[in-house]
């Protein structure tokens, strides 16, 4: 399953986008891998990074930011050192 994220992922989105792609998952039974599309997303806080952690451990094994394109979004990831964790599908 890929879900594509736009705009902020910060404290005043961040519920909403746990809530939207939990309720993803829950729709589909079948699915093996989540694959987040953040190319679109503007800011992400925080927040926003902590709400990708929670996305990333099971039900599903892997997900994957690696769609993430601008300096910025890899340096938070980088800088914060969860990058190799939310890009690697064998990690964590």
């Amino acid at each position: 399953m890929c879900l594509a994220l736009a705009g902020d992922l910060d404290y005043d989105t961040c519920g909403d986008v746990l809530d939207q792609v939990r309720q993803a998952l829950l729709d589909r039974d079948d699915v093996e891998n989540l694959r987040l599309n953040c190319r679109e997303l503007a800011v992400v806080d925080s927040m926003g990074l902590s709400t990708l952690l929670q996305i990333h451990p099971p039900p599903v094994p892997t997900a994957s930011a690696s769609t993430w394109t601008t300096s910025d979004r890899h340096s938070l990831l980088e800088v914060t050192g969860t990058y190799e964790y939310l890009t690697d599908p064998s990690a964590g």
